[in-house]
């Protein structure tokens, strides 16, 4: 069973913090599973599916990232150093 929950405008998906990654489909949306439902629910104002509803907001990020070799993760464009394990990042690549 999961949960569509409706992204807002640039937002490509949700990072839970249990490391799942879920991206946003053509429609602008996410299915969550049920497990993860509740959590956005309570942390991004999920009622009536809308993310971009109640209290907190975790919608920030950049188009391109920096890219930690060691964790094999992109971060943000400002994070000169992996914020995990403290490794130096370069620049993200289309390839």
């Amino acid at each position: 069973m999961s949960v569509r929950v409706n992204l807002p405008p640039g937002c490509d998906g949700l990072n839970m913090e249990d490391g799942t990654r879920y991206s946003r489909n053509r429609r602008g949306s996410i299915e969550v599973s049920d497990r993860h439902a509740t959590a956005v629910q309570k942390q991004i104002g999920g009622e009536g599916g809308l993310a971009f509803a109640g209290g907190f907001r975790g919608f920030l990020g950049t188009r391109r990232g920096r890219w930690c070799a060691a964790c094999c993760r992109v971060w943000n464009a400002w994070s000169a150093q992996c914020p995990r394990c403290g490794e130096d990042t370069v620049e993200e690549t289309d390839e």
